[in-house]
């Protein structure tokens, strides 16, 4: 069993030596890899990060419905008697404009708005929380509360999170189809790179076969010079889209500071990295079982 093991762990330092001794061929190939990888792997953490800070937003679908700048206190009360009794809303708040602007005031830490723009500009309004979620009836309360005497417009306020949904789905499925594509990849290049390997070395594996070495002792050397070949390049992937990340969280975090809110893109946890790490050796170990079974086939063929 030792010996086994031993075997093994000799096979496994020899094809790190080889890739050692050719660094600029081993370098060009890791980073065609790596960049491959790096691409889906930086769309996956950006979609990751927006979806856990999505997570954390009030996202109950809410109506808004702002009065004219006009509107008497009859006006307001005719308006709040329809909310009360209307069997599709649940409850209602009114905001009064002076509170709004307090509210706005503070949480931009100004003070005096009225002031400068000769009186508040902000209207009164009630927030609306539905009492069906589906889209036909939202849509449907948002132009009926649209009709009331002396109000000017009714924003749906969730309608954002409902893009924004999407468009993670999108992200989602676009980094779907990169890792997918980067899975190919992976295993041809490799499988291209090993096929290369077995050419040169077609008479060392000759001499191998006429002397009883197995297929399995022939095929080592190959699968591990693969692994480490999928190894360094999830590796140095991890390296470009950890740089990323924090090239861009400083730039990330002035934008979303401009609209009072936290937003960083986070990196890949440890047990994310371990399966990137995994995948990435087992592609690369399929490639080089690929292709030195059909060397192999060849042999026995001829």
């Amino acid at each position: 069993m030792k010996h086994y093991f031993y075997l093994h762990w000799q096979s496994a330092v020899q094809a790190l030596a080889r890739i050692l001794r050719q660094p600029l061929a081993s370098l060009l190939n890791l980073l065609m890899l790596s960049l491959a990888l790096a691409l889906p792997l930086s769309l996956y953490l950006t979609v990751q990060s927006i979806q856990d800070w999505s997570g954390k937003l009030e996202v109950t679908p809410e109506l808004t419905v702002f009065m004219e700048m006009a509107s008497e206190p009859a006006d307001l009360a005719a308006v709040e008697s329809t909310l009360n009794n209307h069997p599709k809303i649940a409850e209602h708040q009114f905001i009064d404009k002076d509170q709004a602007l307090m509210a706005l005031e503070s949480r931009n830490g100004i003070s005096g708005m009225a002031q400068g723009l000769d009186g508040n500009p902000l209207p009164d309004a009630f927030i609306v929380r539905p009492a069906s979620l589906e889209t036909r009836d939202l849509d449907l309360l948002q132009k009926e509360l649209s009709g009331l005497p002396m109000v000017e417009n009714v924003q749906f306020d969730a309608a954002w999170a409902e893009r924004l949904s999407q468009l993670l789905k999108l992200g989602k499925h676009l980094s779907l189809f990169l890792g997918i594509a980067f899975a190919v990849a992976l295993v041809l290049v490799t499988h291209n790179t090993i096929r290369m390997q077995i050419l040169a070395r077609r008479d060392e594996i000759g001499i191998s076969k006429l002397i009883g070495a197995s297929d399995s002792f022939i095929r080592r050397p190959f699968l591990y010079h693969a692994l480490w070949q999928g190894l360094l390049s999830a590796l140095l992937a991890w390296g470009m889209a950890s740089y990323l990340i924090a090239v861009a969280n400083p730039v990330l975090a002035d934008l979303a500071r401009l609209y009072n809110e936290q937003l960083a893109l986070r990196s890949l946890s440890a047990a994310e990295l371990g399966l990137l790490l995994l995948v990435s050796a087992l592609l690369a170990i399929s490639g080089a079982r690929l292709a030195t079974d059909h060397h192999l086939r060849q042999a026995q063929a001829h």
